[in-house]
């Protein structure tokens, strides 16, 4: 079972995704917020694809999310189970910024995880991110303490199961 959002489809990862992935990172206005690397080829972020197992082994991962009007990426939203517990995050192509879409699909994805009984959810962003802050309180996240396993001087918040 996939998120589901009527504007939105969502799919895990597949060969030939390196492509979406290597553009995503390319581009610094997106890599300004997220402090990873961008993928040195296509090569590289299709190695990166092949390689992440986190659907099959945790039953969930980072979704590529797609506007079914014209089947364009619009990037990655989802769930990443870490030491600290489970992260929700979202990646755009910064043409699909302050649209909406964030909102779409993260309303989307934590209905997913509710329904799945996935449990607390944790997020952070970066302190000068401030969009990414209105959209994590707008899903119903709260700002807390750092968990473990968080990044310096970043905002972290949680979200507790809807009941």
């Amino acid at each position: 079972m996939l998120p589901q959002q009527p504007d939105l489809f969502f799919r895990t990862w597949q060969a030939g995704d390196g492509t979406y992935l290597l553009n995503l990172n390319a581009d610094p206005r997106v890599l300004r917020w997220t402090g990873d690397l961008p993928f040195k080829d296509v090569a590289e972020a299709e190695a990166f694809v092949q390689s992440y197992d986190h659907f099959n082994v945790h039953g969930f991962g980072r979704w590529l999310v797609f506007r079914r009007s014209d089947g364009e990426c619009l990037g990655w939203c989802g769930l990443r189970r870490g030491s600290h517990g489970i992260d929700f995050g979202l990646r755009w192509y910064h043409r699909h910024w302050n649209q909406g879409y964030g909102a779409k699909a993260g309303k989307a994805v934590l209905k997913w995880a509710d329904a799945q009984q996935v449990g607390t959810l944790y997020a952070q962003h970066h302190p000068m991110n401030h969009y990414s802050g209105r959209l994590l309180l707008s899903l119903g996240f709260t700002l807390y303490a750092a968990y473990s396993g968080s990044e310096p001087g970043w905002f972290t918040y949680q979200r507790r199961p809807s009941s």
